[in-house]
This record gives C-alpha cells, sequence and structure tokens, in this order.
C-alpha cells in the first residue's frame, strides 16, 4: 500500500494537538484495516509519528523515515516519505538527490529498502513524493517544475541500476515504486514525462488498463476550488506479475486528499 496522508499527523502545518490526535485515531483505523504487508507513507512528520500511525498493525516494521531538510531553513522538513513492512530488510536507508545547480527545487530525496521475502529473495522497494504542481499557472515555472521531475526519476532509475549491479550476489524478486507523483499519463501535464520515463525505463504503469474515473486518487479538496480530482498516486513494479492496482475504499477527505493505492504483488 501506498499513501500520501496529508500533513501527517494533523492534516496540515498548524494543527492543534486535539487536531493531531483526531487524525491519527482516524488514520490509524485505515491503515490496521488495509493491513499492508508494505506500506509506503508519504508526507509523515517524523518516526514518531509514523509509529503512533501503525500502532494497531503490529507487524509492520519501520525500515526507513527520511529526515530531509528544508531547503529554506535547513530544519527537518515536515513532510517526509518512509517504508514499513512486514518482512525484515536486508538494508533500508534514505536517499538525497544529487544536486543539479539549474535545478534549487530538486530538493529532498527519497526512501530505499531491499526486503527480504520469506521464501529467499529480495523486494526492492521505494517510496518517492515528486515536486507539486505549485506555481504551475505559470509557463516558465510549469517547464521548471516538470524538468525537476524528470531529473528526480532520471536519479532514481540511475539508483535502480547501480543496486542491481550491488546486489548481483543476491537473487532480486522484484522492484516497487510508489508514491505521490503529482502528475499522470493523462495528458494533464503535458510537459512532464516522469511517468513515461519510468515507463520507458521497464517499469509497469499499475493503472494502464483502469479507466480514470477508477483510479482518481487525488479528491477535490474544498481547499482548491479551481482543481477536479485526478490520479497523482501510483504503484509502479518490475519483475512481478502485471496486475492493476486498486484504490483502498471509504477513505475521508477529513483524513486525506488522497486515497490509498493498493497492489497485490505476484513473483513471476
Amino acid at each position: 500500500m501506498s499513501w500520501n496522508i496529508r500533513w501527517f499527523p494533523g492534516g496540515y502545518a498548524e494543527a492543534t494537538k486535539a487536531e493531531q490526535t483526531e487524525h491519527i485515531n482516524a488514520a490509524q483505523k485505515i491503515v490496521a484495516a488495509a493491513d499492508p504487508d508494505i506500506f509506503l507513507a508519504q508526507e509523515i512528520r517524523d518516526e514518531t509519528a509514523l509509529k503512533a500511525l501503525i500502532k494497531n498493525n503490529p507487524d509492520l516494521k519501520i525500515h526507513v523515515m527520511s529526515k530531509f531538510l528544508n531547503f529554506e531553513d535547513k530544519k527537518p522538513f515536515p513532510q517526509q516519505c518512509a517504508i514499513a513492512s512486514k518482512l525484515e530488510a536486508h538494508s533500508a536507508f534514505e536517499v538525497p538527490y544529487k544536486f543539479i545547480k539549474n535545478l534549487p527545487s530538486l530538493n529532498r530525496g527519497f526512501a530505499f529498502a531491499a526486503l527480504k521475502h520469506p521464501d529467499g529473495g529480495l523486494i526492492m522497494t521505494y517510496c518517492v513524493h515528486l515536486r507539486s504542481n505549485r506555481g504551475s499557472e505559470d509557463p516558465k515555472m510549469e517547464k521548471i517544475i516538470a524538468t525537476t521531475r524528470a531529473e528526480a526519476i532520471k536519479q532514481i532509475i540511475a539508483h535502480k541500476n547501480e543496486t542491481a549491479k550491488k546486489y548481483a550476489d543476491q537473487k532480486i524478486l522484484g522492484w516497487v515504486i510508489g508514491g505521490d507523483f503529482n502528475s499522470n499519463h493523462d495528458g494533464q501535464f503535458p510537459l512532464c514525462t516522469a511517468i513515461a520515463d519510468l515507463t520507458k525505463s521497464g517499469f509497469h504503469n499499475t493503472w494502464d488498463q483502469t479507466p480514470q474515473k477508477d483510479r482518481l486518487t487525488w479528491r477535490n479538496n474544498p481547499r482548491f476550488e479551481d482543481y477536479k480530482s485526478t490520479t497523482f498516486d501510483y504503484i509502479f513494479t518490475s519483475g512481478f506479475t502485471k496486475k492493476q492496482a486498486t484504490i483502498f475504499p471509504n477513505v475521508s477527505l477529513k483524513v486525506s486528499d488522497h486515497a490509498p493505492v493498493v497492489l497485490e504483488l505476484i513473483i513471476e
């Protein structure tokens, strides 16, 4: 399961303690009901928040909780990526993006974990959260955003290729990249190549045969009246049977404007 839980806990940056507690209680129930074997979480404040989130899933172990710094003031960013799983981890860590001079908004990075399958072999897992669309109404900024996302995907693919070489003596069962891509394959963001770049590199888009109406992972939020519900959240796979993802149902907008995406992984 992959889920952007929107400024967790609290739902927004200035949430009160009471709002944070309410958010935790509501999100806990959803994660408990979904009972994922692998959980990729985005917009998590810190490890304390993640521990509270998975409190009712005692089999989930936290493997990596990113601690990227805010670009402006160099303080811990309150929207981090995390990977938790019922599986043991061979290794797990955060990977910061390499600095690109002309792309100052390419900051933070992604989370990675090599998970041990009980029957042997590794599941190589990525949790990502790409650059938002804020400011994209300006054509110049729209291009910068698209270029920033393309560079992020380029670095993720490069990391995948480098990792495959490092783990050449291990049996790799497959690869999973999940998270909030802030883009889609519907032509909504004509300058953005992030989704196409991943599929061209050999990853399977698990939404590729699903009608748009059945994969509206970002739901119309009253705070953003000018935007329509759309697809932002994806799970990409390589090495697994090509299946379609689904949306975990009945998640209130009060918990997150993003719906959880779930996928059954079947080893080829």
